[in-house]
């Protein structure tokens, strides 16, 4: 598909999701907010505590319209490219140190150590997590859905903590939808960490794998794990394009990860 066409067809579906995401989410909270008066959503400004996570799930397609917008918006192309570079590198270079990517809680928690922010994060003065998006307006909608009912000192931790289901349920729902748009156009999608994703994006070899189509044929499809091939496959192809390659290592933490997960969201 040509960088035009991509544009004209994801930049109004992915925003026309993200406004159907605001009237779903606002009409939520405040049927918590009359249901349980006494709770609140606790991520205020001035809480950068997530912004410090080494991952911040957004699909493919959110990175090329977030790109676009901050482009549209007079953001000069190739300072933005140096800072997910510069981003991009110390990131790699931890996982070159631990191993593997950290997709395991307990390397993500490790990762907190770097004191490595997302690169739109504005520090302010107080501890390390005082500060607040630079981007606000045109945050991804994991940056929205994600939430904490108990204190920023859990998420500044990483530890567990109480969240409002129902907007994460939401967002998630409609990140799938858009996965499943994405896969539609391009034959395949992705998720992955934000800073990266536009940084890969910031490649020549990065938007050549977004943007070429690589549709499954209608034998390859019955194949049960042939479209979740095709979809890592861009994943691989995309860190290939900041030089750095997947190893076992990585697939058996993503997959360790992904157990983690699961186990956490069964029932005690």
């Amino acid at each position: 598909m040509d960088y035009k066409s991509a544009v004209e067809k994801l930049i109004p579906y992915v925003l026309n999701k993200y406004d159907s995401y605001q009237s779903e989410a606002q009409l939520a909270v405040t049927n918590f907010s009359q249901k349980f008066p006494k709770e609140q959503i606790t991520c205020t400004k001035g809480c950068g505590a997530c912004c410090h996570f080494p991952m911040v799930p957004i699909t493919l397609g959110e990175a090329f319209v977030l790109l676009n917008r901050l482009l549209a918006e007079g953001y000069d192309l190739q300072a933005l490219a140096a800072k997910l570079f510069e981003y991009s590198s110390k990131y790699f270079d931890f996982a070159k140190d631990l191993g593997t990517l950290p997709f395991k809680d307990q390397d993500q928690k490790k990762f907190l150590n770097l004191k490595t922010p997302c690169p739109f994060f504005v520090k302010e003065d107080g501890n390390q997590f005082s500060g607040h998006c630079g981007i606000f307006t045109m945050r991804p909608l994991i940056c929205e859905f994600f939430n904490s009912l108990d204190s920023p000192a859990k998420c500044q931790l990483k530890q567990t903590h109480r969240s409002l289901e129902i907007t994460n349920e939401i967002g998630s729902n409609i990140q799938d939808e858009i996965r499943e748009y994405e896969k539609k156009l391009f034959g395949r999608s992705t998720i992955g960490h934000l800073p990266i994703l536009l940084a890969a994006l910031c490649t020549k070899e990065g938007l050549e794998c977004f943007l070429t189509e690589k549709h499954l044929t209608s034998e390859e499809i019955k194949d049960e794990y042939a479209e979740a091939v095709n979809d890592f496959s861009l994943y691989i192809e995309l860190l290939a394009s900041l030089g750095y390659q997947i190893s076992e290592k990585d697939i058996l933490a993503l997959e360790e990860a992904q157990s983690e997960i699961i186990k956490n969201c069964l029932p005690t």
